[in-house]
């Protein structure tokens, strides 16, 4: 009995170790999607807490298996055991389901005050050509996301309704996206912001972030789409300075300035028409 209470302690001991160590290197290790917008860092923390919490669990499970399949060969009872000893531990088995309700529990409420304080996306006339320029960075700038086999493009309301084939977006500035498609579903990936809707014909999926730093990100198609799907994964998007974003986006209107009265008027979804979009 002696030799199987050593036992018991040196395995929790080595799954107390191997619990803190593994969420110590959670906590300074890499979480996707990173830290390059509002959303992206919110996702993060909950992939974090959500770790933080399993590994400890999974650590456990293995450490139990460990001593049931490998200890209980190596270190048995000297005596011997009646058969209802044998069918469990009070002790064990209350521990072990008032640690998980605990843990349920709390992550439930965490869930529920997440989402009763997230912002709503929607709430955005679909009258939208005339938009005022936001003034300051707390106030959404509209990007819609037009996606169409094989390819997405943008449009700007803020900025006449302009269509351009390159996503740029202002650094520090609230981006409140209007994502849809123009003929089968097909699915935006903003991976490096968080933001990952689907496009779904005559419906307006809307998701806000706020990107934090300047770079050139990925963008792809996340939903199979058709024979040439793959082509929708070699996208980027720009996230630039204030400044930056002006002069391309005075660029881009100069640009579409001759074809503007080709576009059909802004709105949050399209009946797909081949005479204007080729489709």
């Amino acid at each position: 009995m002696r030799n199987r209470a050593t036992a018991i302690r040196v395995v929790v001991i080595v799954w107390l170790v191997a619990a803190v160590a593994g969420d110590v290197a959670l906590a300074f290790g890499p979480i996707p999607p990173g830290q390059a917008s509002d959303l992206a860092s919110n996702e993060s923390f909950t992939i974090l807490l959500l770790a933080e919490i399993a590994w400890p669990v999974f650590s456990a499970v293995l450490a139990a298996l460990f001593f049931t399949l490998v200890v209980n060969r190596m270190a048995p009872p000297t005596a011997e055991v009646s058969a209802a000893a044998l069918r469990g531990n009070t002790r064990a088995q209350t521990t072990w389901i008032v640690a998980t309700l605990v843990v349920v529990l709390s992550l439930a409420v965490y869930g529920t005050v997440a989402l009763a304080i997230d912002e709503p996306g929607a709430g955005v006339s679909t009258d939208s050509a005339a938009l005022p320029a936001p003034t300051s960075t707390s106030q959404p700038l509209e990007v819609q996301v037009i996606a169409q086999q094989w390819w997405f493009t943008y449009r700007y309301p803020t900025y006449g309704g302009i269509e351009t084939a390159q996503l740029v977006l202002p650094v520090n500035q609230k981006i409140q996206f209007h994502i849809t498609s123009l003929d089968v579903v097909h699915s935006f990936w903003f991976y490096a912001l968080g933001v990952k809707a689907d496009a779904v014909p005559l419906e307006d999926a809307v998701v806000t972030a706020t990107p934090d730093e300047i770079g050139t990100y990925r963008v792809q198609c996340a939903e199979l789409c058709g024979l040439w799907h793959g082509n929708m994964a070699d996208n980027t998007a720009m996230v630039v300075s204030p400044s930056a974003f002006a002069t391309w986006i005075q660029q881009e209107t100069t640009l579409d300035a001759p074809i503007m009265k080709y576009l059909l008027p802004y709105a949050h979804t399209y009946e797909p028409s081949p005479t204007v979009y080729g489709s």
